[in-house]
């Protein structure tokens, strides 16, 4: 169970940083047109879960870790797929973003309500 919660507040990463990528002009996903707050308001969030999700998984070391990690890799892995495959990196990006954080919410769930 900890290593689907631990690759769950991983990927929840891709939530921010598809935001993010939409809200900077990037040569491959654009022209900044959301708001850059919004921006910050979502990478916010998703950091805050996906700590608290990580840290009921592996402890408070392994947790912060386990996210600064993902944000450093996947972001450079987006970058990678963005320049090479636009569109499909996009949707991918979102979609696996999207299961992560469903993924953290309910490993949430499952440690507060069953595990305590």
């Amino acid at each position: 169970m900890n290593e689907f919660t631990g690759l769950c507040a991983a990927v929840a990463s891709l939530m921010a940083l598809t935001c993010w990528a939409r809200s900077v002009p990037t040569r491959a996903w654009g022209d900044g047109s959301p708001a850059p707050r919004r921006a910050w308001a979502v990478a916010l969030a998703t950091v805050v879960l996906q700590v608290l999700t990580a840290t009921a998984a592996a402890g408070l070391a392994a947790g912060v870790a386990l996210v600064v990690a993902a944000w450093m890799v996947l972001g450079w892995l987006l970058v990678l797929a963005m320049n090479q495959w636009p569109t499909a990196s996009l949707q991918w990006a979102r979609r696996l973003g999207a299961l992560g954080g469903a993924g953290c919410v309910l490993a949430l769930a499952w440690h507060f309500f069953f595990q305590a």
